[in-house]
């Protein structure tokens, strides 16, 4: 599990103040449960969590809702030879918004968010000696 708490500010900015700084969360979660077998193959859902929205501007106006997404991955890794896995992202198929371009001050017909990738599955294999 891995948690980030953020607390940034401005210091007494002339034109800011003391508003938050925008684009980053002030709470984000990853946590996983994985069940390893002896034998190298392994299998659990994870879950992404932002619970609190962010500010996408300076000026505090305008805020990126809060998501959480679940995931599932499945896999086979002896350590040496062949490994693979298969990884499933929001299964939910959860819109959400993964990213921001931070301005002065925002309105919400501005182009600054970057969607999150929609329900998706990703593979991959690899041969280590």
């Amino acid at each position: 599990m891995t948690y980030t708490y953020s607390e940034f500010r401005f210091d007494n900015d002339a034109k800011w103040g003391n508003n938050r700084l925008p684009g980053a969360p002030p709470h984000y979660l990853r946590a996983e449960i994985l069940y390893r077998n002896a034998n190298g193959f392994y299998i659990g859902p994870n879950v992404e969590w932002m619970p609190q929205a962010f500010f996408a501007d300076n000026a505090n106006t305008l805020t990126v809702d809060p998501y959480a997404l679940l995931n599932f991955k499945v896999g086979y890794d002896k350590g040496t030879g062949w490994s693979g896995y298969i990884k499933a992202r929001n299964l939910l198929d959860t819109r959400y918004i993964s990213s921001t371009v931070t301005v002065g001050r925002a309105d919400p017909t501005m182009g600054l968010f970057n969607p999150g990738t929609g329900r998706a599955i990703y593979g991959g294999v690899r041969y280590r000696m």
